[in-house]
């Protein structure tokens, strides 16, 4: 009896190891620092807009910042937006809001913490609320980018309006 209770001990702790490393895998952490912030950009926007399609990002008209790193350089950036926010539609769904920086050659970078529709901006609850994100770029090579906010619209979602927006780009020298 002592020898299967060892045998039981020994396998419930190797499912608990287990079920910890699963956990852990899961989870992507991601940092950057940097000396200064060399340059800010700022846009805002007190219209309101709707997103139109369901389950494709669209761009935030006036949301976006043109930026420039220098040959020879790098730099990353830190953005910030923050809006009102309405949505309505069906229970556990949600509309959702990511930032991302688009290279000269139209490549998109989802600024980090990566999270593309998972972040869920807003949740429909009928009322119009103040909401706000916050990301950082990994490191950018030289050459042009734009950076702008892009919203989707979730299945189940039947309006997505966003109002009295305001976008803050920062570029940050390693």
């Amino acid at each position: 009896m002592p020898r299967l209770v060892k045998i039981v001990s020994a396998a419930a702790a190797l499912s608990g190891v287990l079920a910890l490393t699963v956990t852990a895998a899961q989870a992507v952490s991601s940092s950057q620092s940097g000396t200064h912030t060399s340059v800010q950009h700022f846009a805002g926007e007190s219209s309101p807009w709707t997103a139109q399609t369901i389950g494709a990002w669209g761009n935030i008209p006036t949301a976006a910042v043109n930026i420039t790193v220098p040959a020879g350089t790098t730099r990353f950036v830190d953005a910030r937006f923050t809006a009102e926010s309405l949505c309505v539609g069906a229970a556990g769904a949600w509309c959702s809001v990511r930032i991302v920086a688009v290279n000269s050659a139209g490549t998109t970078i989802e600024l980090q913490p990566v999270a593309s529709t998972d972040y869920k901006f807003d949740t429909p609850d009928g009322a119009e609320e103040a909401r706000a994100l916050e990301r950082f770029s990994p490191s950018l090579a030289p050459g042009s980018y734009t950076v702008r906010v892009q919203a989707l619209r979730i299945s189940g979602i039947s309006q997505f309006v966003l109002d009295d927006y305001a976008f803050a780009v920062g570029v940050v020298e390693p």
